[in-house]
């Protein structure tokens, strides 16, 4: 019997330690796992979907006010240059308007030409036109013509006036020196006269000759003076006439420069309206030759039928650039907006590449839309994020190449936070969900 009390005894002392040594142990570890979560950080991360595109993005080419498909000198696939040439359009109307304006200009500027050189009185016309090519020489040549024979034929029209009036103005002198003569010997008759009418009043005094034969020669003397007076005034008439037909003269030069000046203007006004027009019509000219924007390859060509319409503005072709850099493209959701900033380390992942042999790759996040953007297709809104890829990081690849377009992951790390913290921040947002309600 004491055998057996002995034996209880010593299995309820041998419990009693095991929980002594059970409930000290637990307690280190709860000690030790509390400690844990407040010592012990870890790395978070923003998860966004994100693709690969180009920096300075693709660039469409696209025609103003479309056309008809000439030629199609690209295809899918091919590399070009800047400034290359890639579609050309049907140019026959616009080289038609351009030529119409082209010749109108040349016939305008010859006759500014002709109109300068008689306003400053010259007999040869300096023309401006330079020849772009033979054709064009014949053209001008006939034209210059034309406007020295319209100079010529103006000029002898001009002159024949003038000589018209100075032959008149000839006439009318030679009729003053007659005339002149005329009165003079009309002077001379009367100066006789009057002599002799003096003698014969003193003989009348003296009663040697009669009363009727004195005033004979009065009456004789009036008549000439009235000759006298006739011839002196068609004198004055031809001096009057001479006058007008000088004025005349004049007037005809000024008349001349006026209309010349008048011609002038509206000539020069009709250059001004052409030559915008002549520039439109170029501008139109060299926009039927639609050219590359920027280095790259062309893809999503729209144009496949020579004589093809495409309409203004229409997307024709794309060009993706191939020397500028690749960055990623993130979308990050409104909630998390708040935890990244410029400057944070990303992390890469490429689903698109075996896991096992392609690296995930490091990245830096370079900038943030100032605004949400919302997604056309879908309707949903986030916060796009661009992050750069060192070329470092492009080398671990292994000669594998990102292409634009191509779907990524992006780790956005954010700042380090303790275990403790991820585990009372849910509860603790629902006590303060909770409190605002209440």
């Amino acid at each position: 019997m004491a055998r057996n009390t002995d034996n209880s005894y010593d299995i309820g002392g041998s419990i009693t330690r095991h929980l002594k040594w059970g409930g000290a142990l637990a307690a280190l570890l709860i000690f030790g796992a509390g400690t844990w979560t407040v010592v012990t950080e870890i790395s978070g991360a923003v998860v966004a979907p994100a693709t690969i595109v180009v920096e300075t993005s693709t660039k469409s080419v696209q025609h103003r006010d479309g056309g008809i498909v000439n030629q199609i000198l690209v295809k899918n696939g091919d590399p070009v240059k800047a400034g290359e040439l890639v579609l050309r359009l049907d140019d026959t109307l616009t080289r038609s308007n351009l030529a119409v304006l082209t010749n109108q200009l040349d016939e305008l500027y010859a006759q500014e030409s002709r109109l300068t050189s008689e306003i400053q009185g010259r007999t040869e016309i300096t023309f401006k036109q330079r020849a772009k090519s033979p054709l064009h020489r014949a053209h001008l040549m006939m034209i210059e013509e034309t406007q020295r024979n319209m100079m010529e034929a103006r000029q002898k029209n001009h002159l024949s006036k003038k000589e018209q009036l100075e032959t008149q103005i000839g006439q009318f002198e030679k009729q003053i020196d007659g005339l002149e003569l005329q009165r003079d010997a009309k002077q001379n008759e009367v100066d006789l006269i009057n002599t002799e009418l003096g003698g014969l009043e003193s003989l009348r005094k003296k009663k040697l000759v009669t009363e009727s034969r004195v005033m004979a020669f009065q009456r004789e003397r009036s008549s000439l003076e009235g000759e006298l007076g006739g011839i002196i005034a068609q004198i004055a008439r031809s001096g009057e006439a001479i006058s007008e037909r000088r004025v005349m003269i004049i007037q005809s030069d000024e008349e001349l420069r006026s209309n010349n000046l008048e011609q002038l203007q509206q000539t020069r006004a009709q250059i001004s309206e052409l030559e915008e027009r002549r520039i439109a019509a170029q501008d139109e000219l060299r926009r039927t030759e639609i050219r590359a924007p920027q280095n790259g390859k062309v893809f999503d060509l729209a144009i496949h039928t020579i004589g093809g319409v495409i309409m203004g503005g229409e997307v024709v072709m794309k060009i993706v650039p191939e020397e500028d850099q690749l960055i990623v493209e993130a979308k990050v959701q409104p909630v998390d907006v708040d935890q990244i900033n410029p400057n944070q380390e990303a992390t890469i992942r490429l689903p698109a590449f075996d896991k096992r042999t392609t690296p995930e790759l490091k990245a830096r996040l370079k900038t943030i839309s100032p605004d949400l953007v919302q997604d056309p297709r879908t309707g949903s809104t986030y916060y796009l994020a661009e992050l750069a890829i060192p070329e470092e990081e492009l080398e671990r690849l292994d000669g594998k190449s990102l292409i634009p377009g191509m779907p990524v992951e992006a780790f956005i790390k954010t700042e380090d936070r303790s275990v403790l913290s991820y585990l009372i921040k849910p509860m603790m947002d629902q006590i303060a969900h909770a409190m605002r309600e209440t």
